[in-house]
């Protein structure tokens, strides 16, 4: 069934309360002429453009916060009704209906402002191959399109029209690149998470096997230190314990990491203390890493301080 254009003009014109006299205006985009002549009707087609403008800016804001599913499923609504009503108005009736400034302009503006949005979305994520990809859309739909404004122009498009379909497709194709590029950055977290988790235990077990390899003291040299004060020792050797467990963890360290604390507050917030080897072993995850893309995962570490020869080894783990 198609829509007959006459007939949504009376429909649009009876909506707008506008006369035979003013729809000229409009459709030419004589706001200023439309003003002078009917103050109510320029009022209410401003407000038409306002209320479409609002629903696009809820759209975007629903796209940039909905999961990858729900982002493709709403992709798919929302062009697909646009593509439905077009197929259902009948070329024809489009090709009119676009060449008017009133439409077309308004039109252009719309599938802009939804074109940067994603855009900036897709290139927030950091991902080289993700811009490429977005550059290899926009440069492929723009040359296609300016090949074929000759074919264009012979069945009587204009320029503007070519360019509303243009960005209706690069929008079309960049709100599925969206979809796949938040995939992409949920794949990326769920593996951290598992290596940090996977280096977890392993620490957790690398601890149980140095606790189980503990000895008793054998002679009195060691028996002294046995029986030496933990608490007494610790504050004797905390300061410095931690300031170069600091220093080693920071040279361990390759990416690019940011701590968590202020600096003036311990980096390490628990320990242990093996007297007999004159061992402190410091504990932390007051720091965080820094990838390419933006995301940060924290990390814990450890450190070994020797009290008697006054060095100091760390790793950490995501």
């Amino acid at each position: 069934m198609k829509i007959d254009a006459k007939e949504s003009k009376n429909k649009v014109k009876e909506l707008l309360l506008l006369s035979d006299e003013d729809v000229p205006l409009l459709l030419t985009g004589n706001f200023k002429g439309l003003y002078k002549q009917n103050k109510d009707g320029c009022v209410r087609v401003t407000i038409c453009y306002a209320s479409i403008l609002l629903l696009l800016c809820m759209f975007l804001i629903i796209f940039s916060f909905a999961s990858v599913f729900f982002k493709l499923i709403l992709s798919l609504l929302i062009f697909g009704i646009l593509g439905g009503v077009c197929f259902v108005s009948g070329e024809e009736n489009v090709k009119q209906a676009t060449k008017y400034p009133a439409f077309s302009y308004f039109t252009l503006l719309v599938f802009g402002l939804m074109t940067l949005f994603l855009a900036e979305s897709i290139s927030s994520s950091g991902s080289l191959l993700a811009t490429f990809c977005l550059l290899l859309i926009v440069g492929g739909v723009g040359s296609l399109m300016f090949f074929l404004r000759g074919k264009a122009v012979e069945r009587g498009y204009t320029k503007t029209q070519v360019a509303i379909v243009s960005m209706f497709l690069i929008s079309f194709l960049l709100s599925f690149q969206s979809a796949f590029v938040q995939f992409g950055g949920e794949v990326e977290v769920k593996n951290i998470r598992r290596q940090a988790e996977y280096q977890r235990l392993r620490d957790a077990e690398r601890m149980k096997e140095m606790s189980a390899s503990s000895k008793p003291c054998t002679n009195s040299a060691e028996c002294s230190k046995v029986n030496t004060n933990k608490s007494k020792y610790f504050e004797q050797y905390e300061d410095i314990a931690q300031n170069f467990c600091e220093q080693a963890l920071s040279q361990v360290i390759q990416e690019r990491f940011e701590w968590t604390v202020s600096p003036k507050e311990y980096k390490f917030n628990s320990h242990e203390i093996d007297v007999l080897k004159d061992l402190i072993i410091l504990r932390g995850d007051s720091a965080q890493l820094i990838g390419q893309n933006g995301i940060r995962v924290g990390i814990k570490y450890v450190c070994k301080y020797d009290v008697e020869k006054k060095t100091a080894e760390a790793n950490y783990s995501k």
